[in-house]
């Protein structure tokens, strides 16, 4: 009896232990299940960590791209809008002139337009009838060469036109879209309504981002120019002339054409009026009229040289295209020029 409960007892202690070993295990085994998931989800964090900045970025870029082209959309319609409706008013405006040109000819000859001068024109005569400080900034950008003084000659044309002709862009701005106050007038372009020549209206407006560009603090623009044309009656385009010289009486001839133009590069064309009179320069390509800056109505130094210098853009495709220089009284110069890429 006595080695049977002996045995017993060794038996319930062995089972005891047995026990207890199991428990350590399973005890173990859940450590491990525990600590698993840990590092799993901390490696997770670190990559959302690292990926999530690129992603906002992306996210902000593309909204910014969209936002930007739903800008230069409605600037564009603007000044589409505002060059049509204006341009069916000027006609009542050019008969008010009318009479007066029996009243005498103590006028100018030349017809009533905007004057347009070249920068360096522009800064002799302009420079000492300016207030402080423009005038200083302008003999010294004179002094120092032709961008500073196309940027102030800019910004001046703006502190000008803004005032006279914003109120007429306000019925055609898209509130939603655009705010007033970064909206500016560029350029305007009218008809000489004396003469009626050069029936054409054309309006350059740019509109002020409200984001600037990193590290360089420069703040960044959209531009849009629209052009039409005014009826102002018989403008004399459709006549032949009385010499008989045909189309290419008072036709600009053009002096120097890029040859070929690079893509990604500036172009020149330079042509020859009669001095002190206007042309204007129209681009062709195959996806239309170039819309580039610096092209358009320009006027002839003492020599009758007007030259235009645009940039090709990156997006033109390789070709023969073809380019139009019309000046004042309606003649007109078509030649065609190539455009490659440098290899």
């Amino acid at each position: 009896m006595d080695k049977q409960q002996h045995y017993e007892k060794d038996s319930a202690q062995f089972q005891i232990r047995l026990t207890r070993i199991i428990r350590l295990q399973r005890l173990k085994s859940l450590k491990k299940q525990i600590c698993s998931p840990k590092k799993e989800q901390g490696s997770m964090v670190l990559e959302a960590s690292l990926v999530l900045p690129v992603f906002l970025f992306f996210i902000m870029f593309l909204i910014f791209i969209v936002q930007m082209t739903l800008i230069s959309t409605a600037l564009q319609s603007t000044a589409g809008e505002t060059v049509k409706q204006l341009s069916t008013k000027i006609y009542p405006v050019s008969l008010a002139f009318t009479p007066s040109d029996s009243a005498g000819e103590e006028g100018s000859g030349g017809g009533w337009k905007i004057p347009e001068l070249s920068l360096t024109e522009w800064a002799e005569g302009y420079a000492s009838s300016l207030p402080e400080p423009l005038s200083d900034w302008v003999r010294s950008a004179a002094a120092s060469g032709e961008q500073p003084l196309q940027e102030i000659k800019t910004s001046v044309l703006e502190t000008v036109l803004d005032p006279m002709v914003k109120p007429l862009l306000q019925p055609f701005i898209e509130p939603t879209l655009l705010d007033m106050e970064r909206v500016h007038v560029n350029g305007i372009s009218i008809p000489d309504l004396k003469n009626k020549t050069n029936p054409y209206f054309r309006i350059e407006l740019s509109y002020e981002l409200p984001v600037k560009v990193p590290f360089l603090s420069k703040p960044l623009r959209i531009q849009a120019a629209a052009a039409e044309r005014v009826w102002i009656g018989d403008t004399g385009e459709g006549s032949d002339g009385s010499a008989g010289d045909g189309d290419n009486a008072g036709s600009a001839s053009v002096l120097s054409k890029p040859d070929p133009a690079y893509i990604g590069n500036n172009a020149t064309i330079k042509v020859k009026v009669e001095p002190g009179a206007t042309a204007n320069l129209t681009i062709f390509y195959k996806s239309g009229e170039s819309s580039a800056k610096h092209i358009g109505w320009a006027t002839a130094d003492e020599n009758g040289i007007i030259e235009w210098n645009w940039f090709v853009g990156t997006r033109t495709t390789e070709g023969t295209w073809s380019f139009v220089v019309e000046t004042g009284d309606g003649a007109k110069t078509e030649t065609t020029f190539n455009v490659a890429s440098r290899k």
